[in-house]
């Protein structure tokens, strides 16, 4: 999770500029980049995930995620677990097992991408960063890219939108540093955020909408939707953790929890 400047890695991409990559099953490469790295996996991630593997989030999150806090803001990290080998437990001798629904990291590599939240409504500020790793043969191949061009073929734009809209959480007004959850609350971010079959459940409830100022058809919109039930999920988390918007009408407004000291 990037909180500052200085925790950017790579060269920045610079409007306008290009670059030259392309992957494939010819090169010598061709899987070696699935292996020593421990991936960030944010909730549409696992959303999908559990998609291309047809199981279940709970399944998912206890065969594939390790959990963990980020040093510096204090929110619950999940990363996919490597196998004692140190490899990707989704990648195969021919590739990626889940490719339509493979993480955003690895859809925007050989870039990564940072994002903070714009001003007063407006959309995310961005930046992408070069991430020219050692043995990469793919930078030596000729095809020339645009940032639009690469965002497009990679089916990025869904990620990211989910992502943005994260940022309102993490970057939360009421945050004050670094936070200090208590394990009901980190088991309240997984509940929300990542394990969404079990969150179903509990919106599912008669009293759901009453209890937590929700309007009974956006919750019923919710439960149609994993998309929309991820939204849902992030909001219900937000009062959670942060307490009801000042404006909020018909909600009684209550003392924020987990704010960073």
């Amino acid at each position: 999770m990037i909180e500052t400047e200085e925790q950017l890695g790579g060269r920045r991409l610079e409007p306008g500029e290009g670059f030259s990559f392309a992957c494939r099953p010819g090169l010598a490469c061709f899987n070696t980049c699935c292996a020593d790295k421990r991936l960030p996996l944010f909730p549409y991630d696992l959303l999908r995930l559990r998609r291309g593997l047809g199981q279940s989030s709970a399944e998912v999150l206890a065969g594939f995620v390790e959990l963990e806090e980020d040093p510096v803001s204090g929110w619950p990290v999940l990363r996919l677990r490597l196998t004692g080998e140190g490899r990707c437990p989704l990648v195969g001798e021919t590739g990626c097992r889940v490719y339509g629904d493979r993480p955003a990291a690895c859809r925007t590599y050989p870039l990564a991408r940072a994002a903070a939240p714009g001003e007063k409504g407006q959309p995310a500020r961005e930046v992408f960063l070069l991430q020219e790793a050692p043995g990469c043969l793919g930078w030596r191949e000729p095809r020339q890219l645009s940032l639009e061009v690469w965002v497009e073929e990679q089916g990025l734009k869904p990620y990211q939108a989910a992502n943005d809209r994260l940022l309102g959480l993490v970057m939360h007004p009421r945050r004050r540093g670094r936070l200090y959850l208590t394990s009901e609350q980190t088991h309240a971010v997984i509940l929300a955020l990542y394990n969404l079959d079990v969150f179903r459940q509990l919106a599912a409830t008669p009293d759901f909408a009453r209890r937590f100022g929700f309007g009974a058809g956006s919750v019923a919109e919710a439960l149609a939707s994993d998309e929309n039930l991820l939204a849902l999920g992030q909001d219900w988390l937000t009062g959670q953790l942060f307490g009801p918007p000042a404006s909020a009408p018909g909600r009684t407004k209550k003392k924020a929890k987990g704010r960073g000291r």
